[in-house]
């Protein structure tokens, strides 16, 4: 599942006519849209309702490992009118508190330091996109998931030579529809990764046959889970069954056992061919 977050409708329209998304009317905290694999939420502008937002929508994800995708406009003094940039560092204006995306897909266009603002400025800022939500998205969305998987991409809609007096919603939806194969693209690589990851972190097939025999707590069946990974990880002839641990009589005892079972197995380095 991809989660997207965006400011305004008229950046949300190319998107929703684009993946052909639904409206949701069971959420009604948001204006929400989806389909299989896309989810939408209109934040409404600023910081604060784009961290609601996307708290809001991941409040309701089910899934291990998910991608979220903040697109929408954003100035720059230099960078000419359309340009598409990815966020590789984010700046919250106010706190100073800094973010760095971890941008391990293939990227399909540039990349730029973002900084997030309270309230519109007269000046533009060297260096450095400027947009009003992108801190309050990344600030939620990275305690939900890993940096990789979080990204803003901005389309520079204002900058020295031209400012914000000629923004309006049309061209606002214009620029988001010209950009829509780079949108594209950046999704694609995040569904791909998001499933990478899901396939990583699913619970190893023996789990259930550990926990069907033992009683395990919350924290002790993440402990088995990494453990099975583990046995998993190091390609062990035999695979790891429960009936060679039957004379246990607590999953204490189990999650100790297997253990010291996986810490006195060799370490085998491999020369990588030249």
């Amino acid at each position: 599942m991809i989660n997207i977050i965006t400011a305004l409708q008229c950046e949300a329209r190319p998107l929703i006519d684009h993946y052909r998304l639904r409206g949701n009317a069971k959420q009604s905290a948001f204006r929400c849209y989806q389909n299989d694999e896309l989810r939408l939420v209109i934040s409404g502008i600023g910081k604060l309702a784009a961290a609601t937002a996307t708290t809001y929508l991941a409040s309701s994800d089910t899934q291990t490992s998910s991608g979220w995708l903040n697109p929408g406009i954003a100035g720059h003094a230099d960078h000419a009118i359309g340009t598409p940039l990815l966020a590789h560092k984010l700046i919250d204006a106010a706190s100073e508190q800094q973010w760095f995306p971890g941008i391990v897909i293939p990227a399909p266009c540039a990349s730029e330091t973002l900084t997030t603002i309270d309230r519109p400025e007269a000046e533009y800022r060297p260096g450095t996109m400027i947009d009003m939500e992108a801190s309050g998205f990344y600030a939620a969305a990275s305690r939900f998931q890993s940096c990789e998987l979080i990204h803003s991409l901005k389309i520079i809609s204002d900058n020295r030579h031209q400012g914000t007096d000629q923004i309006t919603e049309k061209n606002t939806t214009a620029l988001i529809h010209d950009n829509l194969s780079t949108i594209d693209a950046i999704i694609d690589e995040l569904q791909t990764l998001a499933h990478q990851q899901n396939r990583i972190e699913k619970a190893p097939i023996e789990s259930d046959a550990f926990m069907a025999q033992w009683h395990f707590t919350t924290y002790q069946q993440n402990q088995l889970r990494g453990l099975l990974r583990r046995w998993h990880a190091l390609n062990l002839p035999a695979a790891p069954d429960p009936n060679n641990f039957s004379q246990l009589t607590t999953s204490k005892a189990v999650l100790k056992a297997i253990k010291e079972h996986l810490d006195r197995q060799p370490v085998h380095f491999y020369e990588a061919n030249r």
